[in-house]
């Protein structure tokens, strides 16, 4: 059975350079033999979490069918791998992004509060990050790669690393975006013919 891929856009500009390391990622994931999925978070109705702390008592968001979130929790547990991709806004991921990633609260407890890992004894799927900042500041992605870690290690996934393209405001970044693309479809096919982990 071939292994699925699931990638989340975070980026309201649906053909932004984000996106095009989303595909690219999803693209070598495809090459090797990957099933492939993109969800982009601007086209979904996704409300911020109420912090109601229902999940508190099973690990399972009260809200999931009020909005499009169920769609996501249906898949997260259902694919080998996310590549999750948000541009950087004011020092951190995407709106879209951060609405989601707070919305898996309900993963958290149940890994760290009600002590329930979701894949003991199996190989964990992987999660992969990409992300364009237009800012040069070489520090731009450490706020958002936390956010990131911190939303697979939620959901019991392993984080594999992350492929970034900063400063695209600069009008001469062609060649450095190219070397972005080549190096996201090779996370791509990694992601999917890696050595898998347990860990």
């Amino acid at each position: 059975m071939s292994s699925k891929i699931l990638g989340i856009l975070g980026s309201p500009r649906k053909d932004g350079n984000t996106a095009d390391l989303l595909d690219a990622a999803l693209l070598g994931a495809r090459s090797s033999g990957a099933t492939t999925e993109r969800l982009d978070l601007a086209d979904m109705d996704l409300s911020p979490c109420k912090e109601c702390r229902a999940c508190d008592a099973g690990g399972t968001c009260a809200f999931a069918d009020d909005d499009d979130m169920g769609q996501i929790y249906s898949r997260i547990r259902n694919v080998d791998g996310i590549i999750l991709a948000s541009p950087i806004f004011f020092m951190g991921v995407s709106a879209q992004t951060k609405a989601m990633v707070d919305r898996c609260q309900s993963y958290w407890v149940e890994r760290y509060v009600l002590k329930r890992r979701a894949y003991e004894g199996k190989v964990r799927p992987k999660g992969l990050f990409v992300s364009c900042a237009g800012s040069p500041k070489p520090n731009i992605f450490e706020p958002a790669i936390h956010v990131v870690k911190a939303f697979f290690a939620a959901i019991d996934y392993q984080y594999v690393g992350e492929v970034l393209l900063g400063h695209t405001d600069d009008p001469a970044m062609g060649p450095r975006k190219q070397a972005a693309i080549v190096s996201a479809e090779a996370a791509g096919r990694k992601l999917v013919s890696g050595s898998p982990s347990s860990e």
